[in-house]
């Protein structure tokens, strides 16, 4: 007997959103415990870097080496079963903010992938990590460090909005349900960037596919697997303008 299926518009986007970011606030990882993993992350960074062969994470199922989460037993046997608990399963949103900055050439100590995890661990994790991190989260780090951005939520991801964004910024983030029609198919959050050839998103399900605009990336992305997906928030990203003094 095959379970059943529950369509995504049950749960709107600005839904989706705003109960995941209450859900961090009540549950995201201890400084302790986060401050924790920041050492051997960043030891088995120096090593997997050495071996990334591009500027970007591509694959997120080879990040086991690296922790993001707080076990909990209860949690495990409920979403994650035998599967291991590492990056590899829940740092999406993490992995499209280090490539996102990695697209605007922002490099700095405080932006390597152990020290994105390490900040969002602490600051916008949700279900200890089980449940991915806040998109909201997202938004508060750019704002916090004094970025550009405009993002796009449910009924407002229309062709204007996003051909708008894709005109005025410089880089890109999205989260969307991998299947419209069964909820139980989750959520991805990807960076998209844009390269001589087209739009090309990031960490994606999808084999390596060139987009002619950032709207045909958003909305067609997981297509080619068989599946209609839905964007649940589109965000826009570039560097502040310099001023003069």
């Amino acid at each position: 007997m095959s379970s059943p299926k529950f369509n995504t518009k049950i749960l709107t986007g600005s839904l989706c959103v705003n109960s995941l970011e209450l859900l961090s606030k009540l549950t995201h990882v201890s400084k302790k415990t986060a401050d924790s993993h920041l050492e051997e992350n960043e030891k088995n960074w120096r090593e997997y870097k050495d071996r990334l062969g591009s500027r970007y994470i591509e694959r997120q199922h080879d990040l086991d080496m690296f922790k993001y989460g707080s076990y909990r037993k209860n949690l495990q046997k409920m979403f994650m079963g035998e599967k291991p608990f590492t990056a590899s399963r829940n740092s999406c949103e993490v992995i499209s903010v280090y490539n996102a900055l990695e697209n605007l050439g922002v490099k700095n100590e405080e932006t390597t992938f152990p020290r994105l995890l390490n900040y969002f661990e602490k600051n916008a994790s949700i279900l200890k990590g089980y449940f991915g991190t806040s998109f909201s989260g997202i938004i508060r780090y750019f704002k916090k460090n004094g970025y550009d951005y405009v993002s796009f939520m449910g009924k407002k991801i229309i062709k204007e909005n996003i051909d708008f964004m894709e005109k005025n910024f410089e880089t890109y983030i999205f989260m969307s349900y991998n299947n419209t029609e069964n909820i139980a198919d989750m959520i991805h959050t990807m960076s998209i960037t844009k390269e001589e050839q087209g739009f090309f998103i990031h960490n994606s399900f999808c084999k390596p596919i060139y987009y002619e605009t950032l709207y045909d990336a958003v909305v067609k992305y997981n297509s080619d697997n068989g599946f209609t997906s839905r964007p649940i928030i589109v965000m826009g990203i570039k560097k502040p303008e310099k001023t003069e003094d």
